[in-house]
């Protein structure tokens, strides 16, 4: 499962804290420590156990695993011919 499927009514949340808009463990502590403790469980981060240097880390694979979604989400078979008629 990933972080879009598992967090999707929090994507907005999520994106506001990777914007540095709001920080995740002040605005949402719960949220904070689902997130972190699925990172933990699916084995995918290594936290030091420095709160701080935690939240950075956390944010850091956050903002990649947005990143990665957003970019799947394209139509890989796209071309430059669909949108000939608009020209």
């Amino acid at each position: 499962m990933t972080l879009t499927t598992k967090f999707k009514k929090d994507i907005s949340t999520l994106r506001a804290a990777v914007d540095k808009e709001i920080f995740l463990d002040v605005k949402n502590p719960k949220l904070y420590k689902k997130v972190k403790k699925y990172y933990e469980k699916e084995g995918l981060v290594k936290f030091t156990g420095d709160h701080f240097n935690d939240y950075d880390i956390m944010i850091e694979v956050i903002a990649e695993d947005l990143a990665s979604t957003y970019s799947q989400t394209a139509n890989p078979h796209a071309t430059n011919s669909e949108f000939d008629g608009y020209r």
